[in-house]
């Protein structure tokens, strides 16, 4: 009997002993993700899990994943120069032309956007100091119970705070401008998604605000990187998806929209397509309108070349005067393919 007791002691140490190293591994291993810029603090919680460990300790990607399952996850890509590859995919952003994939600002004077995808966002600061140019953060997050999708205000606020929490390490470690901090240092709350909220003419206050036409839109923010608004019929219908891409995501528009290899003017448009751009203090900044998709006919919706310019002329100089902005430049004033 002692000595069963003594071994039945003996296995319930060792099981202790496995069960605290375990948890010292997955502590150690989340300290050192992303050479230590990724801040765990709310990680669990935002994924649902009890334990997370760390994945990569190189700079430009980790990982903080379930060790059991693998289900839980918060894939993290950080980058100098350019943002990460397929940073507009990542958020369900690349394909502004099929509509109804809008962004939304973290509010607060933050450069952070989260993704028309739940569990998506990223952030960008510029930098003064050295070569490397501005960084950039992305960051696609899988909770444990599948079927959450992460798109509850509480949960879309915790994601801000994680991302904006590593962008501001990475920005502390690279000398570049800190993004702004609320008081405490945190996110409170994010703005609502109002991306599938039908206004009519004249009643936009975000960033369709003065355009006469109905629309969905979002609300806006000094700081945003990425601004949507879709101009609609009355019924609701999406017809234009207007754009502004500042910083890095200049380059990732012109990369990865189905568009974008027209872009790379900086002033242009015709057959549906029509694009600015602006000298900001944060670098280059890229507007655009475009017609969208109709799913019905299997085609684009057609131009209309007044009202779209007319909408990008109003966009671009109520998003350039909230950035800082000089004036964008002129439009072409013919309706036909323009390139300047």
């Amino acid at each position: 009997m002692v000595v069963g007791a003594v071994v039945a002691l003996a296995l319930a140490g060792g099981g202790t002993l496995y069960a605290t190293k375990g948890g010292w591994l997955d502590d150690r291993s989340l300290a050192s993700a992303c050479d230590g810029l990724l801040d765990t603090s709310e990680v669990k919680e935002l994924l649902g899990a009890d334990r997370l460990r760390g994945e990569g300790t190189e700079t430009a990607r980790c990982t903080a994943v379930d060790p059991d399952d693998g289900k839980a996850a918060l894939q993290v890509q950080i980058s100098r120069g350019e943002a990460p590859r397929t940073v507009l995919g990542t958020m369900a952003r690349a394909n502004p032309h099929i509509g109804g994939a809008s962004v939304t600002p973290a509010g607060a004077g933050r450069p952070v956007v989260l993704g028309a995808q739940p569990g998506t966002a990223s952030g960008s600061v510029s930098c003064a100091k050295g070569d490397g140019g501005s960084v950039t953060v992305l960051m696609r997050a899988s909770r444990k119970d599948a079927g959450k999708l992460l798109g509850e205000p509480e949960e879309r606020a915790r994601l801000a705070r994680v991302l904006t929490s590593t962008l501001e390490r990475a920005a502390e470690r690279w000398g570049c401008e800190k993004p702004v901090e609320s008081e405490g240092g945190k996110v409170g709350e994010v703005p609502a998604n109002t991306s599938r909220a039908l206004r009519q003419a004249g009643k936009a206050t975000g960033t369709c605000a003065g355009i006469d036409s109905a629309s969905y839109e979002t609300p806006t923010d000094d700081a945003a990187p990425i601004e949507d608004c879709e101009l609609a019929e009355p019924s609701g219908t999406r017809l234009f998806q207007l754009s502004a891409y500042y910083g890095p995501y200049v380059k990732a528009a012109r990369q990865e929209t189905i568009r974008g290899k027209q872009l790379l003017t900086d002033v242009g448009g015709g057959g549906g397509l029509w694009w600015t751009t602006a000298d900001c203090p944060q670098g280059d900044v890229l507007y655009t309108v475009e017609t969208v998709w109709d799913e019905e006919k299997n085609t684009f919706h057609p131009p209309s070349p007044k009202l779209q310019k007319d909408a990008l002329k109003t966009f671009a100089e109520r998003s350039a005067e909230r950035h800082g902005c000089s004036t964008p430049e002129p439009l072409p004033t013919n309706d036909g393919t323009s390139r300047s």
